[in-house]
């Protein structure tokens, strides 16, 4: 591809992460084009549907926690922080009610990225639970789950303190995933670690 050809990609793609980040997985063609200062016709021989393009966008944001997951990959931590990603990722998206929209209409980009974030976060899980840090029967559809209630944690202070809310949810999910000793009676654990020692990115 010729060089003036990639920078052109190259735009279309950083312009529409941005915009589906801000607007929402519908947002016209004709904004994305014009953000990345190319013509509409440019746009479509580089993605001639939208399926194409969310396959772009998607990448990125797999790139990125592939590289984040890297560098957590010698902490037992790491699931969480990959959740706390995850979950500020779905803010920042416009939450929910930018998600269901993707999921409807492009059903399989959607589950090409669950199923990258299931591999992707495989071994921070395994590593969770050899370290005591999440119950054994915790499953992927759970970890999903735990996604979307730490984004809702999150959105109630959105456009304030996302960032605090995340970690104070993020510190009752941990204490509810901690597996319970013989003698225990309650779903949250006493020796579970405080709201200021929750793992952040």
């Amino acid at each position: 591809m010729r060089k003036d050809a990639q920078e052109r990609l190259d735009r279309l793609i950083d312009a529409a992460v941005e915009l589906y980040a801000s607007e929402g997985f519908d947002v016209p063609f004709e904004k994305i084009a014009e953000r990345a200062g190319v013509s509409r016709p440019t746009l479509h021989r580089n993605f001639p549907d939208r399926d194409a393009l969310s396959t772009a966008v998607l990448k990125v944001h797999m790139d990125e926690l592939t590289r984040q997951i890297a560098k957590w990959s010698d902490s037992d931590d790491g699931f969480f922080l990959a959740l706390k990603l995850l979950a500020t990722k779905t803010i920042i998206s416009g939450g929910l009610a930018k998600i269901v929209p993707m999921h409807r209409q492009a059903p399989a980009s959607s589950e090409t990225f669950r199923n990258f974030v299931e591999q992707a976060l495989a071994g921070p899980l395994a590593r969770a639970k050899s370290a005591g840090l999440v119950w054994s029967e915790f499953t992927f559809d759970d970890m999903h789950r735990a996604i979307l209630m730490l984004a809702g944690g999150g959105l109630d202070s959105y456009g304030s303190d996302v960032a605090t809310s995340i970690d104070l949810s993020l510190d009752l999910l941990r204490r509810g995933l901690m597996p319970l000793g013989p003698s225990s009676t309650s779903t949250v654990s006493d020796d579970a670690p405080p709201p200021d020692q929750t793992a952040k990115l």
